[in-house]
């Protein structure tokens, strides 16, 4: 009796007709590996790009009306005054008199605040103006804030009476550079990034003027760009106080 077993042809031939099978399996595998990284990828860029929206649009939204401005010697920058407090003032005679709607138990304000009312531009907001107030270390009294003698030098009076209060030199600032968006607080010296693989050479930030029919509005146009793919992400930002 004899036992037949496998010829070295026969193994040969099973070896190679296995290895093409585990090959196109491989193939089949990484294929599918690839599109699911790919996809988480794209996914991750997505979410980036809805988190700088949207934190530059809440930023935006609660910045004092017209103080947006291109800062000087930059390029594809936006800064902006953001609001401390905001209220209500009246005219008594040469006095002015102010409250604060987002913070009632307030009773002195914080060092280096500003007052300001009716911007029309951000020189409205320098010491310089006679639109903006020095109200540092003031006292509430009487429950209200009373600005001595300063009704009188108001060029232009809000249709609302309606104030805003910012910290003296605290602007921030958003920038478009070396494939990036970076956000500089002023209070820090370095800028933040917040968002990456921005074609910057194509996207671009800019503020509109407020017309009769509506406030101003900033133009927000980002384009990102990973592994030959372009995103195209563009939002319209209207800057809610109003004057």
């Amino acid at each position: 009796m004899s036992t037949r077993g496998f010829t070295l042809i026969e193994m040969i031939a099973t070896i190679v007709i296995g290895s093409f099978v585990m090959l196109g399996i491989a193939g089949y595998v990484q294929l599918g590996m690839k599109g699911y990284a790919d996809s988480i990828d794209r996914q991750r860029l997505q979410t980036q790009a809805q988190f700088v929206l949207e934190k530059m649009s809440r930023e935006i939204r609660h910045a004092v009306p017209n103080s947006f401005y291109e800062p000087t010697g930059t390029t594809n920058c936006l800064a902006f005054v953001p609001i401390e407090y905001s209220g209500f003032y009246t005219q008594d005679g040469q006095d002015l008199e102010f409250l604060l709607g987002n913070d009632t138990a307030l009773t002195k304000m914080p060092k280096d605040s500003w007052l300001v009312i009716n911007p029309s531009r951000y020189e409205d907001l320098q010491p310089s103006s006679p639109q903006s107030f020095s109200i540092g270390g003031l006292d509430k009294e009487d429950g209200v804030f009373t600005l001595n003698g300063a009704a009188d030098s108001i060029d232009s009076s809000s249709i609302s009476s309606r104030h805003y209060v910012y910290q003296e030199n605290a602007q921030i600032t958003y920038c478009l550079d070396n494939n990036q968006v970076t956000r500089q607080d002023a209070a820090f010296p370095d800028p933040v990034i917040v968002a990456e693989n921005v074609d910057t050479a194509v996207s671009r930030m800019y503020y509109k003027e407020p017309t009769l029919q509506r406030g101003g509005l900033v133009h927000i146009n980002l384009e990102f760009v990973q592994d030959g793919e372009r995103s195209v992400y563009q939002q319209d930002v209207q800057v809610l106080n109003v004057p």
